[in-house]
């Protein structure tokens, strides 16, 4: 976004187990037809009392027998129990779609989805009055997914691991996934010999978030229970064995625990390698962080100082000062910035980057403090980042780069600066 120079006096207005439904008791059954498609994916149709039902797996063009089971906001969730009418469908790639919650959506033919997530960008801003045609999808090869977020059990009967079934705690067991780079997906069938080993008795829990990166793979685990001597010890040979760089522990909310470090887990951006913590957010894939690195650069435009807010390790900022722009990084995870700042440090990019450890949405960058830069650049988490939106409406910043992966909360914060001058 950019605006044209401000006017002297101009004064301007200040990372679960699928979605939550309430349930009312009510059970029946009706016949609906399905007319679109809402925002998280589900079919949309109209009860025989006019009231909205959201129907998962299911597509426009549908004539379908619902069982009503609950209310969600506006409306009510069912399920299809009987196909009277179907529209046309792509065939899954996965064997378990349709009961594993990981993906709503891959019954949408390709033409159709990409429409959707048009439509889905083009709705939100238009509610706040934004008019914009949103640019071609960019999308990323089908086996390109370098990190995954697990659930795993322990039964009376073995380890049940894999993903949460939609709307349940509920865990639908996988042998991998076509969604995967391939060493996280030869990883599955050996995690669940390790967990055998490692999770104490039947009902106890752990999730497990793997990465993959640079042909190393890094493992955290989270349980409610600390490993003994022997989980640790079985750990440690797992790791050796399957040339696992990293395994960490974490119980609760407690800092991650080292159990073995083989290797080091590094990331590439621009002329940086970043020494990553265990746990830390990246963009699923190395494509879909290319592409983005890429659309930041040419927003940003050859400008000299920028800030990088909600920073993370650096994706923008290590990649923004590789191409000479000096850059001031800030985000809350205070693993991440030294992580950024070594990193910085060891590249030669120490007097280009200026990193702090900041809560944005509690202590927003104020609009004297940015009027001191060219660009900013923002990404922040799906809540959006409206204090730090008021905060670059009120400064005299001339051009912003608003990165989001919430269509709703992103054209709320788009609404902010366009009412300051700004232009989309």
């Amino acid at each position: 976004m950019s605006r044209p120079p401000r006017r002297p006096g101009r004064r301007h207005s200040g990372r679960g187990a699928g979605r939550r439904r309430e349930s009312n008791g009510e059970h029946r059954t009706e016949i609906i037809d399905i007319v679109s498609l809402a925002a998280q994916g589900d079919g949309e149709g109209r009860l025989a009392d006019a009231n909205r039902a959201f129907v998962p797996l299911t597509l426009p063009g549908d004539r379908v027998r619902v069982e009503i089971t609950g209310k969600r906001g506006d409306g009510f969730f069912g399920r299809a129990i009987e196909f009277i009418e179907q529209a046309p469908r792509a065939q899954p790639i996965c064997e378990v779609f349709g009961r594993c919650g990981g993906c709503q959506l891959q019954h949408l033919p390709a033409a159709f989805y990409a429409e959707w997530k048009h439509q889905q960008v083009a709705m939100h801003l238009a509610r706040h009055g934004i008019e914009a045609v949103p640019e071609p999808l960019i999308q990323v090869p089908v086996a390109s997914r370098r990190r995954v977020s697990l659930a795993a059990i322990r039964t009376a009967s073995g380890i049940e691991l894999g993903f949460h079934t939609a709307e349940s705690d509920r865990i639908v067991g996988i042998g991998g996934c076509p969604l995967l780079v391939p060493a996280l997906g030869a990883l599955i069938g050996p995690l669940k010999e390790i967990l055998a080993d490692i999770l104490p008795a039947p009902g106890v829990r752990a999730d497990i978030a793997a990465t993959e990166l640079g042909g190393t793979v890094d493992l955290m685990i989270e349980a409610d229970h600390e490993p003994d001597l022997a989980a640790r010890e079985a750990l440690g040979e797992f790791a050796n064995a399957r040339n696992i760089a990293r395994i960490t522990w974490r119980r609760g909310k407690d800092e991650p625990e080292p159990i073995i470090i083989r290797a080091d887990v590094n990331l590439t951006i621009g002329a940086a390698t970043v020494l990553t913590p265990a746990g830390c957010f990246l963009q699923p894939s190395a494509e879909g962080e290319a592409a983005l690195q890429s659309l930041v650069r040419a927003g940003a435009g050859n400008v000299s100082k920028i800030a990088d807010l909600y920073c993370g390790i650096g994706t923008f900022a290590l990649d923004l000062a590789s191409s000479g722009a000096h850059v001031f990084a800030a985000d809350a995870d205070a693993g991440q910035i030294r992580a950024l700042a070594l990193a910085a440090g060891r590249a030669g990019l120490g007097g280009r980057i200026d990193a702090e450890c900041r809560d944005l949405q509690a202590r927003p960058l104020g609009s004297e403090q940015l009027s001191g830069f060219d660009a900013v650049v923002f990404d922040p988490p799906r809540a959006g980042a409206m204090a730090q939106a008021l905060q670059i409406a009120g400064s005299r910043i001339r051009r912003c780069v608003a990165v989001s992966c919430n269509p709703a909360t992103m054209a709320r914060d788009l609404k902010a600066l366009i009412d300051a001058g700004f232009a989309l």
